[in-house]
């Protein structure tokens, strides 16, 4: 989810510059105004407009990645004889990747320069997809997914930096639309373009390898059109930036700690579904998994490097509230959007196209339900000029999200059309209401020179929830289905691998109705976890307090601030 993790970090990032605040990497002596960019010329709109669309390419592939698996994996994993671990896996080794390689990659873009990072990391993505397509096993699979994940998490956070430095500021918010359509538009084409790729193999030439392969074309096409149009383009780069100052001032053991402590839980509750609970190894991954990420907290209030979390997260109650809501939200967006899928393939009958039409309630729904939620926000602010307004569309998506997973828990086998529209509908809308409040909040609270960091820190956060959201949920549904399925099913229905294309022609009638049921009803536990955790989630918001709205002069603001987390240019909409 991430991916989806969203088109919110562009719109919350790039509008109403007028009236944000920045983190810039150089100031002038000569001059108290910002830089209007930071490219040493000015692009024409022909360039301009080029470099947007090969950044939407290459953006639209990255973050379609993340969720195309969604409607294709159980055709994945009935060919590759995938257990239900494995099947999340394939997910969750994407997302793991690109959330740990995140911070990283605006540092480094400070010392080798922003189109590096970029044109290496569509490289890593191009060669991961080629393996992916290429995968003759699901351990294959997962590795090649991992390696893709470390590419598009460079492309996530390199394509918004450098497309905000070559455009003007006063018309950073126009151009800025291109890329946020992208992301919504990504969440919609993700499940589709898997169902398409994934149909049956004897009426048509695509196939699953297909969704991975045709990365490749097009990110040659967006290499093409990025480098024609960004040809002798230098961007500015931060005066005191050196591979020594990165080395001596970068946070590696806090990353460490963190994703370390995060990949142990992780694995902690893949070991549980095969090995059991009460495992010395399960145990023992949960527990230090969960010391060790305390540790890592301390470790960030007192070390003197640059810290992944700023002090303020440690010190400030809406700050930490605000983490939290984010890493449940994408803990559910996340969970829903693959089993929501696999619901409607494994129990409900659906091929995978179909099942691609049948999700855009939810993620259509979620996308679009941005959008008026940022226009509400802004017409608010403008009278109340505060974070009263977004206050309210957190606990009002946090209310909807939790009603609308609690309403798919009574979709089973045999569920009406209409609720198999109408509740993902509301749950996504819900979660789409989401996107933008909870940045905005988060850095409002923050100090002038902890913004580049704290938006570091609000993704790292919001990336590993959806990362959790979907191992848990693949330990969940395993759990609950593999105790319960026969295991002497001569059509591969068993404990440890579902071949979820044949489940529908299980014959007798009695016995496929009885299984439909229980996967069904594993499914549903899912979205059991998921609503409380909302519900949670909602309760928390009430504790936010309300900030009102004032601007920091840039040129006061350069003095106390350097390039440093995501980006080496961060605004905050206000």
């Amino acid at each position: 989810m991430t991916a989806i993790v969203e088109h919110v970090m562009h719109q919350n990032l790039d509008s109403k510059l007028d009236s944000s605040r920045r983190v810039s990497v150089s100031s002038s002596s000569d001059h108290h105004a910002c830089p209007s960019t930071f490219v040493d010329t000015k692009l024409s709109t022909f360039r301009l407009l080029m470099a947007h669309i090969g950044a939407a390419l290459t953006l639209f592939l990255a973050t379609t990645d993340a969720t195309i698996v969604s409607t294709s994996l159980p055709t994945i994993a009935s060919e590759l004889k995938a257990t239900q671990i494995q099947y999340t896996w394939v997910g969750v080794a994407y997302m793991l990747t690109q959330t740990a390689f995140q911070p990283l990659y605006g540092r480094i873009s400070d010392l080798v320069g922003r189109k590096t990072v970029l044109y290496s990391s569509m490289s890593i993505f191009a060669i991961g997809s080629l393996l992916c397509g290429a995968a003759q096993s699901i351990e294959w699979l997962i590795c090649a997914r991992a390696l893709a994940g470390i590419g598009g998490g460079g492309i996530v956070s390199s394509v918004w930096v450098l497309t905000a430095e070559i455009v003007e500021i006063q018309h950073r918010a126009k151009w800025s639309q291109a890329l946020s359509i992208t992301w919504s538009c990504s969440a919609v084409a993700g499940p589709l373009l898997g169902g398409l790729f994934s149909g049956n193999h004897n009426s048509s030439p695509l196939s699953w390898r297909w969704g991975f392969y045709i990365n490749l074309p097009v990110c040659f096409v967006a290499l093409v059109v990025l480098a024609f149009s960004l040809h002798d383009v230098q961007l500015l780069k931060s005066p005191d930036a050196s591979w020594q100052t990165f080395t001596h001032k970068f946070d590696f053991g806090g990353l460490m700690l963190f994703m370390g402590g995060t990949s142990c839980i992780i694995i902690g509750f893949s070991f549980a579904t095969e090995i059991g609970w009460a495992a010395v190894s399960t145990l023992a991954l949960i527990i230090i998994g969960i010391l060790v990420l305390i540790c890592g907290g301390f470790y960030e209030k007192y070390t003197t490097r640059d810290c992944l979390f700023p002090s303020t997260t440690f010190n400030d109650l809406t700050t930490v509230v605000i983490l939290v809501i984010s890493f449940l939200h994408n803990f559910a967006f996340n969970a829903g959007t693959f089993y929501l899928a696999l619901y409607y393939q494994a129990a409900n009958g659906s091929t995978p196209l179909e099942a691609g039409i049948k999700m855009l309630p939810y993620s259509l729904g979620s996308s679009l339900a941005s959008m008026p939620a940022a226009w509400i926000i802004g017409y608010c602010q403008k009278k109340t000029r505060d974070t009263s307004s977004q206050n309210w569309i957190i606990s009002a998506g946090l209310l909807v999200s939790t009603l609308g997973f609690g309403l798919l828990n009574l979709l089973d086998e045999s569920a009406a059309i209409y609720a198999q529209i109408v509740f993902p509908l509301i749950a996504g809308v819900g979660i789409g209401m989401l996107f933008h409040a909870p940045y905005q909040v988060f850095t409002r609270a923050l100090k002038p020179q902890e913004l580049a960091t704290g938006t570091s820190a609000f993704f790292l956060v919001r990336f590993t929830g959806a990362t959790v959201g979907l191992a848990v949920a693949g330990t969940i549904f395993y759990a609950q289905a593999s105790t319960r399925l026969p295991n002497d099913l001569s059509d591969g229905v068993s404990g440890s691998s579902i071949n979820y294309s044949g489940l529908n022609s299980i014959e007798p009638l009695d016995l496929r109705k009885h299984i439909l049921r229980i996967v069904s009803s594993s499914i549903q536990t899912v979205w059991t976890v998921c609503s409380p955790c909302l519900g949670v989630a909602f309760l928390l918001s009430f504790l936010l307090r309300k900030m009102s709205i004032e601007v920091v002069p840039c040129n006061l603001e350069n003095k106390s601030t350097d390039s440093k987390g995501l980006t080496a240019v961060v605004e905050e909409k206000v």
